[in-house]
């Protein structure tokens, strides 16, 4: 594989910043902030990884940045904790119904971006995101 200069991969960087920034919608009003949707989302998809030191280690958060969220995510009542079965100095987390419907409310805005960029490019959306999961799989295992 032949070498990529810094100014080439500052210009991919640029463009993965770029991706980003147009996928998340700036002018819809939201509840919850980009941090607290992913806490939410992945309480929803992985509830088995309930615990906040689970959540940090999936989402690639430092621990005292899921524990801000978490917070307010508790504060807006969209979680619940309880006392872990095991160990007494954790707990686990688990979606209130207002977390339920503050997910679906805020994605539904979200996700329209994403929705439109798959029609527009057809398969190559499938392509795309088959080397996104990839490349995450790859920086996970290199995290490790």
């Amino acid at each position: 594989m032949k070498e990529i200069d810094w100014l080439t991969m500052l210009a991919y960087q640029q463009e993965l910043h770029h991706l980003s920034r147009a996928l998340l919608t700036q002018n819809q009003k939201q509840n919850l902030t980009a941090s607290e949707r992913e806490l939410l989302a992945r309480l929803f998809l992985e509830p088995e990884e309930s615990t906040p030191l689970a959540l940090s280690r999936s989402t690639g958060m430092k621990k005292e940045a899921v524990s801000r969220c978490l917070k307010s995510l508790f504060e807006k009542e969209c979680i619940q904790k309880e006392k872990h079965p095991h160990d007494e100095r954790s707990y686990t987390l688990s979606l209130t119904e207002v977390g339920r419907l503050e997910l679906k409310r805020s994605y539904g805005a979200i996700l329209q971006p994403l929705y439109d960029l798959r029609r527009s490019m057809g398969d190559d959306f499938d392509i795309l995101f088959e080397l996104i999961r990839t490349a995450n799989t790859t920086i996970d295992k290199v995290r490790r």
